[in-house]
């Protein structure tokens, strides 16, 4: 039994820490998840795992929880380790707000945007990621929201002046934990959606939404009064497709700003490499078309717009978001798949 143990792991002890294979050293302190949650944790040693079937490879580190007992020391991952930084302690805090919303008797949870990708961002690309996303929502800020107005016959034109608003995102308790259920699997277990480009894209999960939308107009229009009665007009029709044009182009901007675990980026270079000429909503599926549904909130906060766009965008994203769960038995992955090594070692550069 022994003997078959030692031949699917093997170990290099490591007794100069200042190998460049280590992102951390010795003594340092720093943030280790536990679960879904990270907490303030102490490197006690390192070493090197080169074989180890159907488990981590690589530079790993010997943890001790702050305040925990020793029984729960234990080696980990680079992967769940973060840098003790001000943003990361920061981030830290949100999520565990997160983990204790109070239950409620509603079948939705409501969702407060701080999304958790964010905190796995490297510390090294900050300033870079934080460039990009004021960028972003500048243009964010930019664009109207006057489609939604237009499918549902309200006038564009509001006398209210422009102010910074909230709104609401109703996920499914279902919704929630896949979400979490898809980070843990990435940034713990390393593993990866599978198979890319997805089945069923960013562009073919919306133009069904299109068709749904299409739908749901024709059957509101039985009960108006005229001589569109049972009819959806071209103006109708042309909202909507601006509507999910509009989805598509703010999915295609966040992507890598806003959407990407740690981990998934050396596949959204992998991507962008295969696939030059491809907008990333040709590429990618509904995992992370709803990550964008769970941000939206948070970008729309960050930006002054006037109250009735913003109410139109809440309506539009509750709607994306029950169309997604409506049909998530055909739009979300049903397994996912270990990195290779070559990826993980890339990884380790990053």
């Amino acid at each position: 039994m022994a003997k078959n143990k030692k031949s699917i792991l093997a170990i290099s002890s490591v007794a100069d820490s200042s190998l460049d294979v280590f992102q951390y050293q010795r003594g340092e302190n720093v943030l280790c998840y536990h679960g879904p949650i990270t907490y303030p944790a102490q490197i006690l040693d390192l070493r090197i795992v080169y074989e180890n079937e159907g488990g981590d490879v690589g530079p790993q580190y010997r943890i001790h929880y702050k305040g925990w007992n020793k029984k729960w020391d234990e080696w980990v991952s680079e992967s769940r380790i973060l840098k003790m930084t001000e943003e990361n302690i920061a981030a830290t805090t949100k999520i565990k707000q997160l983990q204790t919303i109070p239950p409620t008797n509603s079948s939705s949870v409501f969702v407060q945007i701080e999304s958790m990708d964010e905190s796995l961002l490297p510390t090294n690309t900050q300033n870079e990621q934080n460039s990009k996303a004021s960028n972003f929502k500048n243009r964010f800020l930019k664009r109207t929201i006057d489609q939604g107005q237009a499918i549902n016959g309200t006038s564009a034109k509001n006398t209210k002046r422009a102010k910074k608003c909230k709104i609401s995102v109703d996920i499914t308790d279902e919704g929630m934990l896949r979400l979490v259920d898809e980070w843990q699997w990435n940034t713990k277990n390393q593993l990866l959606i599978h198979p890319m480009p997805r089945p069923k894209t960013v562009n073919d999960i919306l133009e069904e939404f299109f068709d749904f939308k299409m739908e749901q107009l024709k059957e509101q229009s039985k009960t108006s009064i005229g001589r569109n009665r049972g009819r959806i007009t071209k103006s109708q029709e042309l909202a909507a497709r601006d509507v999910t044009n509009g989805i598509k182009q703010y999915f295609n901007e966040a992507l890598p700003i806003y959407l990407l675990y740690r981990f998934e980026r050396q596949q959204y270079v992998e991507m962008t490499e295969k696939y030059p000429r491809k907008e990333m909503s040709s590429i990618y599926g509904a995992e992370h078309l709803m990550r964008l549904v769970v941000k939206i909130p948070d970008l729309v906060h960050a930006v002054q717009m006037k109250e009735q766009k913003a109410e139109s965008l809440e309506q539009i994203f509750n709607e994306l978001a029950g169309f997604l769960e409506n049909n998530c038995k055909e739009y979300f992955a049903k397994q996912f798949e270990f990195a290779s090594a070559p990826y993980i070692r890339v990884i380790w550069e990053y």
